[in-house]
């Protein structure tokens, strides 16, 4: 681990703990130059009368709960301001309708929008002028606390000119309403752009289940916000129970992120709980809502904590950097719902400040950073393995080319083969039997035709060395040059000449032909008959050895006269001699000294495909 990354997940934990401790070390100032209102008078439907001390939190009960209540406060003015007063409430949970002096100056309706019992807000109402009098004034506030199990907050009130308190009411309203509805925003459009996501990857587990998680804590948002709304506050408790199907979808999302496959069970429970909880919802009764309210509320801590406690296992022990990521929101969760229980149970002992929406932004933060995690490893998966079938193509392409040398080259030999077949049969049983004839008629015929019988000899012999050399393959020389000395030794013989042949040290020489096979032959026997025609010599010697820069070497030396006249007719034949080396990439060498003439071809390792030699 880099130093980077360990800075990385340091800040992470860090942020994580300054924000699970900061609220309660934290508080929002209040105003300083404003008469502050903490002590009115309790008046509720149901007929309780009371002085009670602000901030004041009206709890639900079984019997006689109450639908609004009303808190009147006295307060004596030495002077009315030219510019007018304003009334501040730092904190309230309820629609608030505002008299003063009798008269109605901020009524119900102006609260019924994003607010709701879990989501607190800040009012700030100009009091006319005109209402207010020197002397003794009464300010009545009448707060609608509703059929709802949340207590019915209000915090301490605030009356004052504009440039006092409108610093305070920017303050909290940017950090209980602006802030919150900000992260819905941001929620939804996440969470669309999720459920978008699983139409592509339906197989993908993780976002299947980021995509219900989302759908449903969108929907609990909704009612949060919208709570007081007309078309909304009866619809309130049956969103809270479907909302609990969040706790089992919280556990099975960070079994995704530590790649371990939820149970059937979770996904059962996912609608098991909400269906369970379902019909206390429909019940009008205060029991049937706080028995809902408690359900929701321990299976929403139980969730949270779970899911909080696997991601921190799949964190610390797998090393997973996507359950390192979602564990700080989801410890959040876990840990600003315990936090929201004991507010909601303690109020006013505790200010009705709920934390549970505020890991939100977190939340969304760190689900994307996962997403793009996971995104990036799989661009890398692609990328290597777009490397790794762009190399097993080009392996495919070369063993294609490969197949494709080896057949056609396969092909060119049957072609080859079939046609030097051709070529020795037609030879062998049309000129061949033909020369043969006129060597036996020459025979019979006496001397005068002795010239005409040698020339056919020559003739016969010439195309036997040719009929042998159509029988190669590549890499025969050898062979080639064991057949002509088994056909040159007895010629030899009967003239008296000597033959020392020795080719065992011939190194291999590849892409013999019968062209290239038939060209090297007859510098051979070119060479041997010169030396018997012109030498006039008493013993040949044939050797094969290696040449310079890996080549081949063919001497054929013998002790004749030592001279060789290249002109006339042995000058055609060396001619033929040299061309035939330059075909084949070779040179030619002759060494004349008194008694010794050295024909020396020098080959390369490799012979030239195209340096065919006429069969004619």
């Amino acid at each position: 681990m880099t130093w980077r990354v360990r800075f990385g997940w340091t800040v992470l934990a860090v942020v994580t703990f300054a924000i699970a401790i900061g609220p309660d070390l934290v508080t929002l100032p209040t105003p300083k130059n404003a008469l502050v209102f903490d002590r009115a008078e309790f008046y509720s439907d149901t007929g309780d009368r009371k002085e009670v001390a602000l901030p004041y939190a009206v709890k639900a009960q079984v019997d006689d709960h109450p639908q609004f209540v009303t808190y009147k406060v006295r307060f004596d003015l030495q002077s009315l301001p030219d510019t007018g007063l304003y009334l501040y409430i730092p904190s309230i949970n309820r629609r608030v309708s505002l008299e003063f002096a009798g008269e109605t100056f901020y009524g119900f309706e102006s609260s019924s929008f994003w607010t709701g019992p879990w989501v607190s807000a800040s009012v700030m109402v100009r009091v006319p002028l005109r209402m207010m009098v020197v002397g003794r004034n009464e300010l009545t506030l009448t707060v609608e606390t509703g059929p709802y199990v949340i207590p019915a907050y209000i915090s301490e009130l605030y009356l004052g000119r504009e440039a006092d308190l409108a610093p305070y009411y920017k303050l909290r309203t940017a950090v209980d309403s602006q802030l919150k509805i900000m992260s819905f925003a941001a929620h939804a459009l996440l969470g669309f752009g999720l459920i978008f996501a699983y139409f592509f990857r339906p197989n993908d587990p993780l976002f299947a289940w980021l995509a219900v998680l989302n759908a449903v804590s969108l929907l609990a948002s909704v009612a949060l916000f919208t709570g007081f709304h007309p078309a909304m506050r009866y619809l309130f408790p049956v969103i809270a129970s479907i909302s609990t199907a969040a706790s089992p979808i919280v556990i099975g999302l960070a079994f995704c992120v530590i790649n371990v496959r939820p149970s059937r069970k979770l996904k059962i429970a996912a609608v098991v709980v909400p269906l369970l909880l379902l019909p206390l919802s429909l019940m009008p009764s205060m029991l049937a809502r706080m028995i809902l309210s408690v359900c929701a509320a321990g299976t929403m801590v139980a969730g949270f904590v779970v899911a909080a406690a696997i991601l921190g296992w799949g964190a610390f022990r797998q090393k997973s950097v996507d359950a390192g990521l979602l564990f700080p929101p989801v410890f959040l969760w876990a840990w600003f719902s315990i936090h929201d229980v004991f507010v909601t149970v303690t109020v006013p002992e505790h200010g009705y400040n709920l934390l549970f929406a505020y890991p939100r932004p977190l939340m969304l933060v760190l689900v994307t950073a996962v997403l793009m995690h996971r995104m990036g490893i799989s661009l890398d998966q692609l990328d290597r393995a777009n490397e790794t079938l762009a190399l097993r193509l080009a392996e495919r392409e070369a063993e294609l080319a490969a197949l494709h040398r080896a057949e056609k080259e396969k092909t060119a030999r049957l072609i080859r083969d079939h046609e030097r077949q051709r070529l020795t049969h037609d030879l062998h049983d049309g000129i061949s039997g033909h020369l043969v004839s006129i060597i036996a008629l020459s025979e019979r015929a006496g001397d005068n035709v002795r010239p005409i019988e040698q020339a056919a000899r020559d003739a016969l012999n010439d195309l036997r060395l040719v009929i042998y050399s159509l029988d190669l393959g590549d890499s025969e020389l050898p062979l080639a040059l064991a057949n002509f000395r088994e056909r040159l030794a007895p010629q030899l013989q009967r003239l008296g000449i000597e033959l020392d042949w020795s080719t065992a040290n011939l190194p291999e020489v590849s892409g013999v032909t019968p062209g290239n096979a038939l060209a090297i032959l007859r510098i051979v026997q070119e060479a041997i008959t010169n030396a018997v025609k012109h030498g006039p010599a008493r013993k040949i010697t044939v050797r094969g050895s290696g040449g310079r820069d890996g080549g081949v070497a063919i001497t054929v030396e013998n002790d004749g006269n030592g001279s060789f006249d290249e002109d006339g007719v042995k000058g055609h034949g060396l001619a033929n001699m040299r061309r035939r080396a330059q075909k084949l990439q070779g040179r030619l060498t002759i060494d004349s000294g008194e008694r010794c003439v050295k024909v020396t071809l020098l080959l390369p390792s490799r012979l030239p495909e195209f340096a065919e030699e006429s069969i004619v």
